[in-house]
């Protein structure tokens, strides 16, 4: 069984957002507003998006966050990997 983090479950609901976002850009308030969670907790998931190079950010009045790559090349292990740490197998 394997065990994800509230963090990494917020993670695919942003992307999914962001895979149907028309413009493909969306900021931290709409993405906020888009999935309820609290933008704190959304600017934190796209930090580390951004970080594993998921995502993209543009600053500015018209910035905002966007797929770096196409939305059917993310793997969940890449999702995982961005948000926990490398994947490990350990013995039980």
């Amino acid at each position: 069984m394997l065990r994800i983090s509230k963090l990494t479950d917020y993670a695919s609901i942003i992307l999914g957002h962001l895979a149907r976002s028309p413009d493909g850009s969306l900021n931290v308030a709409e993405l906020s507003s888009m999935t309820q969670l609290a933008a704190p907790t959304v600017s934190k998931v796209l930090k580390c998006l951004t970080k594993a190079e998921i995502l993209t950010s543009t600053r500015g009045a018209r910035g905002g966050y966007q797929l770096s790559i196409p939305a059917n090349s993310i793997s969940i292990a890449q999702i995982i990997d961005a948000m926990e740490g490398p994947i490990a197998i350990t013995e039980c």
